[in-house]
């Protein structure tokens, strides 16, 4: 691959000494140069970025499909469909988030998304979870936090899997959280009925992110404040769905209000939880092996509860913005360097910076996905056509 020139974009996201208009010079896939007025080097492909924002491609902690396709359903060619629909929408990177199901199954689907492009890892939500904050999760599945339970679902496939969510309420969940640890991976708090203490307590023994705030779980009450304001009151990470659906507007704006007069912003990460659903007409899919129904931009089980959602995070920042009135400067980290601080991957993915990887996304002034950058190749292009398109593997 050859040296790719973006030139002329106005960049965001790469903070004060990455500012203003300016061109970006990516060799071997990472960014080697930015500056004003580069010169590339004779041979480079230009990419022209004149009135287009550019900034780090996005990175999405939860997403359980797409275009019709489940990560849960274990197909290697389903999980490349869902990750090259997810980068027409500025998505490089993301984890798979794998429903409760029999072991078996979900250690198939960990293995399908082995290699695949744009994966960055895998999110298990469950088995260990509440049933009675199942949500739109088949509770049938659910087991009861063990080590042994969790080594049989993970074996063989640990460096795989990032983020675990458990709820910490039941029995043995805290000691799980450290095996979780000691894998190298995050435990997350999720589908939970925790106590405002058993979160703190969870946090304590080393939790320190919180699966889709607000969602499948203990709600907040004046004499019992719940699992949301432990979290809040902690420093861990939270993931938000802003399709509008899933949290109120008033609430993104309060939560995002709250964290800028502390300094915590980083703490935000916008997901989609997307379904099968997103990128398809209304109709029936599924979310592992229940049915799900898609009407109105909403996705939910036949008893009407919400079942994830049909969003992309292009939206969701455009979104973000508009609900809690974010700068986009502001906006982007939320897609972009606080998960892949979660993920640990801050030093190569998530910012413009020299030395990092070439994973971009271009928006236009309306913040619509105009191109995306991938490992240095552009394998999306708002006009049909790219110039280094040569069948890179993200949207084989």
């Amino acid at each position: 691959m050859g040296d790719l020139w973006v030139r002329g974009g106005t960049l965001v996201g790469g903070g004060p000494a990455c500012a203003g208009t300016g061109d970006l010079l990516i060799r071997d896939g990472g960014i080697a140069q930015i500056g004003e007025r580069l010169r590339a080097s004779r041979g480079a492909t230009e990419l022209p970025a004149a009135g287009l924002y550019v900034a780090p491609g996005f990175i999405d902690l939860h997403v359980h499909g797409g275009e019709g396709a489940d990560f849960s359903h274990g197909d290697p060619d389903a999980a490349r469909k869902i990750v090259a629909f997810h980068a027409r929408h500025g998505t490089t990177g993301l984890l798979a988030s794998i429903v409760p199901g029999p072991i078996e199954g979900m250690r198939q689907a960990i293995a399908a998304t082995a290699g695949v492009p744009g994966v960055l890892g895998v999110h298990l939500e469950g088995p260990f979870l509440n049933p009675e904050k199942a949500g739109a999760l088949d509770p049938q599945w659910f087991l009861p936090p063990s080590r042994k339970a969790f080594h049989k679902l993970v074996a063989g496939f640990e460096p795989q899997v990032k983020v675990v969510t458990l709820a910490p309420e039941l029995p043995q969940a805290l000691d799980l959280i450290a095996e979780i640890q000691a894998m190298g991976a995050v435990p997350a708090i999720g589908h939970t009925a925790a106590t405002y203490d058993e979160v703190r307590a969870a946090v304590g023994r080393g939790a320190r992110h919180l699966t889709h705030l607000g969602n499948a779980m203990s709600g907040l009450h004046h004499r019992a404040p719940g699992a949301v304001v432990a979290a809040l009151e902690s420093s861990t990470t939270l993931e938000l769905i802003a399709d509008g659906v899933h949290l109120h507007p008033a609430v993104i704006r309060l939560l995002v209000g709250l964290l800028r007069g502390r300094g915590e912003l980083h703490r935000l990460c916008l997901v989609t939880d997307a379904t099968a659903a997103a990128g398809m007409p209304n109709g029936t899919y599924r979310l592992g092996d229940q049915e799900v129904h898609l009407q109105g931009g909403e996705v939910r089980r036949g008893d009407g509860t919400l079942a994830g959602s049909a969003f992309t995070l292009d939206a969701e920042v455009r979104n973000a913005i508009r609900f809690a009135d974010l700068s986009l400067e502001e906006a982007i980290p939320f897609a972009s360097a606080n998960p892949a601080r979660v993920l640990g991957i801050a030093h190569t993915r998530g910012a413009l910076a020299v030395g990092t990887r070439a994973d971009l996304v271009l928006l236009g002034l309306d913040l619509s996905v105009w191109a995306t950058v991938y490992g240095g190749g552009v394998v999306f292009h708002r006009d049909g056509a790219s110039p280094t398109q040569t069948g890179d593997p993200l949207l084989a």
